[in-house]
């Protein structure tokens, strides 16, 4: 049985009883650890904040109503926790602790902050996309999906996803160098 199976019948579940919800958490904590992984975030934060978009799945079950695709459904709860993560992490009034045993070959503390500074730009780019436009490019940029996967994944055309990559990447680099 599928995992969107699974996650039709859970409702019907006995409150406590997670034994069902297992397969679903197999399956896409690998895919949502390696999401997290690509969006930028340390292994050890990426294994936590899967966890987090996984309880939400889990909490949530009830909510999804199969119209769609499960994946997308997935994909859209994990992008707002890496979202509200990074947001997060922007209101921190204290930086984080420096290192000071870090290597000499390692970046000037200057070429860190451009690159924080750099990553939170693009984050806050991609938060601005249109969400089925950012899943699209972040499945291709990200996982290294094929357009034709993506397009089973998200229940579309692959032309469509094309086109939204395509839009995707215009846009973003329009963002970007505003």
């Amino acid at each position: 049985m599928t995992s969107q199976g699974i996650l039709r019948q859970l409702p019907a579940v006995v409150p406590g009883e997670r034994e069902p919800f297992r397969a679903v958490f197999e399956e896409m904590f690998p895919r949502l650890r390696s999401f997290f992984r690509a969006s930028g975030f340390q292994a050890a934060d990426a294994e936590d904040l899967s966890q987090t978009a996984l309880w939400i799945v889990y909490k949530s079950r009830g909510q999804y109503r199969g119209d769609g695709s499960f994946d997308a459904w997935v994909y859209t709860i994990a992008r707002n926790v890496a979202r509200d993560e990074w947001r997060r992490r922007g209101r921190r009034t204290e930086e984080d602790p420096v290192d000071e045993a870090t290597p000499d070959e390692s970046p000037s503390a200057e070429a860190q902050a451009a690159d924080r500074q750099d990553l939170s730009r693009t984050v806050h780019a991609l938060g601005k996309l249109p969400a089925r436009m950012r899943a699209c490019l972040l499945l291709h940029v990200q996982q290294g999906l094929s357009y034709g996967e993506i397009a089973r994944r998200l229940s579309l055309a692959t032309p469509t996803v094309k086109v939204q990559i395509w839009n995707a990447r215009r846009r973003l680099r329009g963002l970007l160098e505003e």
